[in-house]
């Protein structure tokens, strides 16, 4: 069997839970953390028969920087044993937590790569989040971390927030711009319907729904036109700069994730480990977890999916999943995507729908991966 070389770990501590977020975490105490530390080192050594060499290390959250330095640093430690040469290991962090001595010291310790947290700049923005800390701080984090050698540093954004608007959100990316990250996560806010955030802005978000697609439009414009690659639906980077671990996971690679609320999928197999901390240091990740096994259809279709989001479409070479003959044509007659040299891509246009594309052009997925699934 051929070694996993992609390695994601969990770490679901926050100071607050965001009022929108939809992850795995748990806000305030971080009693548990220190056990909680020993057990993803425990996770990491029973999957040791699965785990080659590792290409990328990813650490998220939850918060990975509030567990605090020597605990923080005993998790990389445990987690960076099977990393190879050149490995990219990239670290979520809130950049209240990024102070100059923490940035040298996970420079120190092989963290390479940094995402940190902004959602907004607005003060009005990020309290209609939910959103603890003060984005200000961005540029004193961003500023420590390269001072220790991180250069690789990217943010995050947030459109779609209630009460923003278009001023707001282009005030926003002028000052990502201003702050010269590597690279920009840029997503449409997203709310699972019966939460107390959706019934507390419902008329809002249904106006920012319609609202939306000129929001998308503008960061992709502004990012392209300052030299960003558009390299998946919701990504941008400078050229190079685009992230090894995403790209690995939407083209298809194995991963083994460790944590509470992790997922892993290796061959057809696929789990996910259990959502309670207390429940997850006790071993319950070896003994409940959700399990399924997917049909080379399935895996195949979910390959196409994740593949027709990025810039670079996907190879057709070996596909066996399904595609419907006649949508495909009619996207390419209606200039949503286009075939060529073995590819498919979608075009400019098919970008800004992309879900909605790859819903007719696989339509016929259910049907064909509903043989093979089976839940432990």
């Amino acid at each position: 069997m051929t070694k996993v070389t992609h390695l994601y770990a969990h770490v679901p501590f926050c100071a607050r839970r965001c009022d929108y977020c939809d992850f795995y975490s748990t806000a305030g105490s971080l009693t548990l953390a220190p056990a909680y530390v020993e057990a993803v080192i425990r996770e990491l050594k029973e999957e040791d028969s699965l785990i080659g060499s590792l290409e990328t290390v990813y650490l998220g959250g939850g918060t990975p920087t509030l567990l605090g330095e020597d605990l923080l640093l005993k998790l990389l430690a445990g987690l960076l044993e099977k990393s190879g040469s050149g490995a990219e290991v990239s670290a979520e962090a809130n950049p209240a937590t990024i102070t100059p001595r923490l940035a040298a010291r996970l420079a120190a310790a092989g963290v390479n790569r940094v995402s940190l947290g902004v959602q907004s700049f607005s003060v009005r923005l990020r309290a209609n989040l939910g959103r603890a800390g003060d984005a200000a701080q961005v540029g004193a984090a961003m500023y420590a971390l390269r001072a220790a050698g991180i250069d690789n540093l990217g943010l995050d954004l947030i459109f779609g927030i209630p009460g923003q608007s278009i001023p707001d959100l282009e005030s926003d990316v002028r000052r990502v711009m201003a702050l010269e990250p590597k690279h920009v996560s840029c997503y449409e806010l997203s709310v699972k319907d019966g939460t107390s955030f959706q019934r507390q802005w419902a008329a809002e978000l249904e106006k920012q729904a319609v609202s939306a697609p000129r929001f998308y439009e503008m960061v992709v414009d502004t990012m392209v036109e300052a030299g960003y690659n558009w390299y998946e639906t919701s990504n941008f980077s400078l050229p190079g700069w685009e992230c090894r671990h995403n790209l690995a996971c939407w083209g298809g690679a194995d991963y083994v994730g460790l944590g509470a609320g992790a997922w892993s999928t290796v061959g057809l197999e696929r789990w996910r480990n259990v959502e309670d901390i207390g429940f997850y240091i006790d071993g319950g990740y070896r003994q409940e977890r959700h399990r399924e096994t997917l049909t080379p259809a399935q895996k195949d279709a979910e390959w196409a999916m994740l593949g027709l989001r990025l810039k670079t479409g996907i190879t057709l070479a070996g596909y066996k999943g399904p595609i419907d003959p006649l949508q495909l044509n009619l996207l390419q007659r209606n200039g949503f995507l286009k075939t060529g040299g073995g590819k498919i891509y979608l075009t400019r246009a098919g970008r800004f729908v992309a879900n909605e594309v790859c819903a007719r052009l696989l339509q016929n997925w259910e049907e064909t991966a509903a043989g093979g699934r089976g839940a432990a």
